[in-house]
């Protein structure tokens, strides 16, 4: 856990280091768009008032022509005896103005500071408010686009390594699982055929009574039972993940099979030692089903309320309709389960802790086989707790049926110690 935890933490400074120069490279890359984009707009403005200072000499040619009185070309008796050109009105020289600038405006008063006089003083020259406000749109919308695009690279890149993030956590996740559930697996194996050596030992070299030897037949059986169960799963997940699973449902009515189950339960783990409390309602439930996996479900629910619960220990199943759905929930008071570890607690191989410091046996399939199976019938689990030492509830929601017309006359109670079918 200790170096799983230092793993992590790596990883979030890396990606932290990551998205710090990351934001930073983006922003000087968005000052350095502004500054050109300033610079290109900066240029269209000075050319603006380039174009309004040709405008002031053109004027100014003008004026200077009437005052210094030189002939009109246009004269009919020619250059020699010209008349001097008469001097042009302010509408003349604004109209003139207008049609070789457009954007240059003749005002009486100066709208900027750097506005020229006419060479008369009759009139100032200044820009429209049109291209400036233009090249103000311009500047913005600049400013914006550039903002934006740079938002957008910081966000589209953080999102990819967001996604890396959490596919790296989850194969480093899914790794130790899976190292979980070859140690789990080893544990699970080992316990029992170490104790069935022992007892076999034991009978082959002692003499021993006829009581003894019953004692250690039972004790045997269970080992066995144990090895069988765990056989089980493994071959039913196996069987889930290929697609091979076949379940044989058929109509069955719930209250009746849900007792059988629990009490199968509470006479395997010990008259008792389940604490366990069944509440059905007296209103008939059906639902299509196979008896026997749906059986699987039930009975690794109360097996993980037995495991992770101390006595005394108190377990309650119940069984009421809603609607059209039907609700089995399984709830305990024992150890419960972190916020954290309640979206990944359906999870293959997912166990809370570390299996070389945890005391609880398990192999981390049994809530994955659970879902499976619940699933395969149409239905859904959930997982609630209000938190570590609160207990938790497991919360089976399947589509009701209508009572068939004739029930069925064969058991519906499954066998504890058997395991699904498969095609």
């Amino acid at each position: 856990m200790a170096n799983r935890a230092q793993t992590f933490s790596l990883q979030r400074i890396i990606f932290l280091s990551v998205s710090v120069v990351l934001c930073v490279q983006v922003g000087w890359w968005i000052k350095l768009q502004i500054r050109e984009s300033g610079r290109l707009l900066a240029a269209r403005s000075q050319a603006l008032k380039a174009g309004r200072a040709e405008a002031w000499q053109m004027d100014s040619l003008r004026v200077l022509t009437y005052i210094h009185g030189q002939p009109d070309p246009s004269s009919r008796r020619g250059a020699i005896e010209g008349r001097v050109p008469s001097m042009p009105s302010l509408e003349e020289r604004r109209q003139a103005i207008h049609s070789a600038f457009p954007y240059v405006a003749m005002v009486p008063t100066p709208v900027a500071p750097d506005d020229p006089p006419l060479l008369d003083g009759s009139a100032y020259l200044t820009l429209r408010p049109e291209p400036l406000a233009e090249l103000e749109r311009q500047e913005r919308h600049a400013i914006i686009r550039t903002g934006s695009e740079g938002a957008f690279m910081v966000m589209a890149v953080l999102f990819g390594f967001v996604v890396l993030y959490r596919k790296l956590s989850e194969e480093l996740g899914l790794k130790l699982r899976q190292r979980n559930f070859t140690s789990a697996v080893t544990h699970e194996l080992k316990t029992p055929i170490a104790s069935l050596k022992v007892w076999t030992e034991t009978l082959f070299t002692r003499s021993l009574g006829e009581e003894q030897r019953q004692r250690i037949r039972g004790l045997m059986e269970k080992d066995l039972d144990r090895l069988n169960e765990l056989v089980g799963n493994l071959l039913d997940v196996a069987r889930a993940e290929s697609g091979s699973l076949v379940l044989h449902t058929a109509p069955l009515e719930l209250a009746p099979w849900l007792r059988g189950v629990c009490e199968g339960m509470d006479h395997r783990l010990g008259p008792g030692a389940l604490g366990l409390k069944l509440e059905a309602t007296p209103e008939p439930l059906w639902t299509q089903a196979d008896p026997k996996a749906l059986g699987t479900v039930i009975e690794n629910l109360l097996s993980n309320a037995f495991k992770y619960a101390a006595e005394p220990r108190e377990t309650t199943v119940t069984l009421d309709g809603d609607g059209e759905d039907i609700l089995i929930v399984v709830s305990d008071l024992g150890h419960g389960i972190a916020a954290k570890d309640l979206p990944r607690i359906f999870h293959r191989f997912f166990r809370v802790g570390d299996e070389m410091t945890r005391q609880v046996s398990g192999t981390g399939l049994g809530l994955f086989l659970v879902k499976e199976i619940v699933t395969r019938h149409g239905g859904e689990v959930r997982v609630s707790s209000r938190g570590l030492g609160l207990g938790s509830a497991f919360t089976i929601r399947l589509p009701r049926l209508a009572p068939p017309l004739e029930a069925p006359q064969e058991a519906t109670t499954p066998d504890p110690t058997g395991s699904l079918e498969a095609g």
